[in-house]
Formats: C-alpha cells, sequence, structure tokens
C-alpha cells in the first residue's frame, strides 16, 4: 500500500517497525527449518531483514527480507523482498534531490506472514531441489 508524506504519523512508523520485527522472526523459524539441509548440500543459507537508512519517512530509506543462499562463501542466489521503502519523486520520476514539487511516498508490503512464508519456503524447497 501507497502512502504520502501526509499518512506519516508515529501510528504508520510504528506498524512498519512492527512488520519488520515480525519479519525477522519469520526468517528466524524459517533458518531453523532449513539450515541443516542447506548444510548438507554444501550450501550456506542466510536470511535478514535488511535496513538501510534511519527514517523510516525519509528518502532512501529501505527495510528488505533478503534470503540468500551461499557457496563457499560464494553468493549462488538471492530472494528479496520490500517490507518498506521510502521515495522522492519528481513528476513520477525518482530524485534524490528535494526538487520544488517533489513528493515522498512510502509503499508498504501488502503481503501476509502466511503469504511470505509460502513465497520464502518455496524459493528454499526450489535451491534445494537444484
Amino acid at each position: 500500500m501507497e502512502y504520502t508524506a501526509k499518512q506519516f504519523t508515529p501510528q504508520l512508523e510504528q506498524h512498519i517497525h512492527t512488520v519488520e520485527r515480525s519479519m525477522q522472526e519469520l526468517l528466524k523459524s524459517i533458518y531453523a527449518q532449513y539450515k541443516e539441509a542447506f548444510e548438507k548440500k554444501g550450501m550456506q543459507l542466510s536470511v535478514d531483514v535488511i535496513r538501510e537508512g534511519e527514517n523510516p519517512f525519509q528518502s532512501g530509506y529501505h527495510a528488505t527480507i533478503q534470503v540468500g543462499i551461499l557457496e563457499k562463501d560464494e553468493f549462488l542466489d538471492g530472494l528479496f523482498i520490500p517490507i518498506w521503502h521510502c521515495v522522492r519523486t519528481f513528476l513520477g520520476i525518482r530524485s534524490s534531490r528535494k526538487l520544488p514539487g517533489s513528493k515522498i511516498t512510502g509503499e508498504l508490503l501488502e503481503e501476509t506472514e502466511e503469504e511470505i512464508t509460502k513465497e520464502v519456503v518455496g524459493y528454499l524447497e526450489m535451491q534445494l531441489e537444484d
């Protein structure tokens, strides 16, 4: 769901952080389930919520689910699911500058925990089949 700067409230910020923590806990559970299976195949599983930036309402802030497969410390493949990202746009085009008339918007993950679980587990099962 997309939010405009006018909708940036302390409640929305709290909700964003709650979703980030919830996804982190979900990933810990999935990691515990699949870690051994990947180790048996000589691969390493990496799952985390990656955050860039400090303030969720500043342009450039991103929170993303990252699932990575490594073999001998070499990155083989990854899955990235954005949780929240905040961008500045000018006439619909992303801009890093604060131009007159530019707008800041944020987009929050709309998928449920069940849908995320299904997507991540499906990805991991596919990687184990190879």
